[in-house]
Parts: C-alpha cells; sequence; structure tokens
C-alpha cells in the first residue's frame, strides 16, 4: 500500500508491527512478524532513512515508530513535490516535441501498426493515457467476437473520465453483447446508436485516433491499424464524430438488455418499416391506408415511445430496438 511512497512491502510490515507504541527490539520483530532477523534489520535501516522510524540507544538497540501522521505527511509531500517536478519536466518534453512535430515530414503524422497483438497493446496503451475523454465508433466485425469487457475503459471510467460511444446498430445484437453494454453504461460510459457508423475509430482526447487501414475492418488474422497524431486529419475526425453524436440516439440499455422487449401493434410495425424504408409520409400513408392525418399521429406517439424529437432518431431506435420488419413495400395501395 505505502509503495507509492517508496516504502516496499516487507518495511511497510516491520513499520506496522512497530506501532504499537512501545520501543521493540529486532528480536521482538522476530517474533512479530516471521521475517529474519538479517531482513528485519535492513528494514529497519530503509524505515530510519525515511523518517518512519527512531532507535533507542540502549542495549540491546530498541526502535520505535515515529508518528505516522508527521512522517507519512512528510513522505506525501516530498513525493507530491518530486511528481511536480516530473509534471513540469514532462510539459518540457511535449512542448519540445509539438515544436519538432511543426516541421517534421507530414508522413510522420500517421503510424501503421501491423498484427492483432501489437493493435492490441497500441490501443490498450492510447487508452490508459486518456487526459479528459475517450470517442468511440464502435462497429463489427470483432477481432475478439465483441465479447471482451474492455477492462481499459472500465479503468477510465473508475478514474471518472469521459467516455463517449456510438454504436453502429448492428453492434448491439451480437448474442451477449447486450450485457456487456449495460455494464458500461451502468460504469458511466454514455452510449448513441446509429444505423450505419462509418468505421471503427477511438479518438484520445485531442492528440490521437487510431482506426482501421482497410475498409470494413474484417476479422483478418493480421490487421492493420493507422494512428494518426495531431493534424488536420485528426480534426476532421473529431469534427466528424461530433456531427454523427449530434443526431445518434440515446442508447437506452434497458430497451436493449430487458427481459420484456417493446412490441408493436402489426401496423405500427408497418408504419416503422415503410418509415426507415425512406418512403415520404404520403407513400406511407397510402401503404398504410391511413389518413394523412391519422398518419402524423400515430408517427408522434411513435416518437414520444422511442424518446425521439425527429424521425431520424425514430428510425435509428427503431433499427437498434428490433422494430423494423422487413415488411415488402408494394408498388401501389388503394385507401378506401
Amino acid at each position: 500500500m505505502l509503495e507509492v511512497l517508496g516504502i516496499d512491502p516487507e518495511s511497510e510490515s516491520v513499520y506496522a508491527a512497530l506501532l504499537c507504541g512501545r520501543p521493540v527490539t529486532p528480536d521482538d520483530l522476530v517474533c512479530t512478524t516471521g521475517l529474519p532477523l538479517a531482513r528485519i534489520r535492513a528494514a529497519l535501516r530503509r524505515l530510519q532513512s525515511s523518517g518512519l522510524v527512531g532507535r533507542q540507544q540502549r542495549r540491546p538497540a530498541t526502535y520505535i515508530a515515529i508518528d505516522p501522521e508527521v512522517a507519512l505527511d512528510g513522505l506525501l509531500l516530498s513525493r507530491q513535490e518530486e511528481f511536480h517536478k516530473a509534471r513540469v519536466r514532462a510539459g518540457e518534453f511535449t512542448e519540445r516535441f509539438r515544436r519538432a512535430a511543426a516541421t517534421r515530414d507530414p508522413a510522420e503524422v500517421i503510424e501503421i501498426v501491423t498484427g492483432s497483438e501489437a493493435v492490441q497493446q497500441r490501443s490498450d496503451q492510447m487508452v490508459r493515457n486518456v487526459r479528459h475523454q475517450l470517442r468511440v465508433f464502435d462497429k463489427p466485425p470483432y477481432h475478439d467476437g465483441g465479447l471482451d469487457p474492455n477492462q481499459p475503459e472500465l479503468d477510465l471510467l473508475s478514474r471518472g473520465l469521459t467516455v463517449r460511444a456510438l454504436y453502429d446498430a448492428a453492434s448491439i445484437d451480437i448474442p451477449g453483447r447486450q450485457q456487456l453494454v449495460r455494464m458500461w453504461t451502468e460504469a458511466g460510459e454514455e452510449a448513441r446508436v446509429l444505423a450505419d457508423v462509418p468505421t471503427k475509430m477511438a479518438l484520445v482526447d485531442d492528440r490521437l485516433a487510431v482506426l482501421p487501414l482497410r475498409a470494413g475492418s474484417g476479422p483478418d488474422p493480421s490487421p492493420s491499424f493507422v494512428v494518426l497524431h495531431r493534424s488536420a486529419v485528426l480534426d476532421a475526425l473529431s469534427a466528424l464524430f461530433e456531427a454523427l453524436w449530434a443526431v445518434a440516439q440515446p442508447l437506452r440499455t434497458q430497451d436493449v438488455t430487458g427481459d420484456a422487449p417493446r412490441i408493436l401493434s402489426e401496423q405500427d410495425q408497418l408504419l416503422v418499416s415503410l418509415l426507415t424504408a425512406g418512403l415520404p409520409d404520403e407513400a406511407i400513408a397510402r401503404q398504410a391506408d391511413l389518413s394523412y392525418r391519422t398518419l402524423q399521429r400515430r408517427l408522434h406517439a411513435l416518437m414520444e415511445r422511442a424518446g425521439a424529437s425527429t424521425r431520424f432518431q425514430l428510425g435509428i431506435h427503431a433499427a437498434a430496438n428490433g422494430w423494423v420488419t422487413g415488411v415488402e413495400v408494394t408498388s401501389s395501395a388503394s385507401r378506401t
């Protein structure tokens, strides 16, 4: 626990044994901790140098713990000062890197990573270095079947960072993946869904992006991904994410994973199918044998049910939640 302060576990156990408040000898500590005498003495020397233990000049020599409130606070302040200096130094290195990047060959803005293991390692490294937010386009197919619990993202969320994921509708239809989506959203992920996400992609703050080199990104045994550094291309990908996020439908995990999915009447299924097929309202009314006014009321009710504010969002919600039945559109219909 105290390793972050430079105290190894063995020294920590010796220090804990000294917290009895009375002077003890190394032999006493052998009995208390079960450690050999040589290792006890080595731990005591380390604790003394860290200011956690005092030695009393007696025969035999005895040791007593320094008040943790004083000793540990001193170590914490010292380590915080070291972290501050390291952060300042890291900032200097970052600035030097950016200045050099402004004059380097444009081809160096692009990094190609090939091979499943290398891609996974690079992706995990990027996720662990998120400072503010991670933005993701989530789209099948997946090299792992789409059922990886994604521990790096859970770690990000546990640190209070922002994760926004835009799911392709097909990605949440994979058996077993609904439970994962629920786990991520319950951990704090903001999730939305689109009928067709253009590509897989991860954006780390405004610093890095990773996306597949090949369109479609099938389950290639040796995939290749592109890592983009700060550039106009990265800015364009960021703008693309925000534009699609603005029109995407919020993903309600209870709709995706609930035991009782929402069931539409046969006529509402027809309306949704015709709407998602791209027919104008007049044609939908003719196909469904409804008046135009009645159609508007029915569509408005469906939008309220889906929590959608636009027809586009209704169509996305329908695709994501199994409302689209694939009804074949006839060439004409008569309305009595």
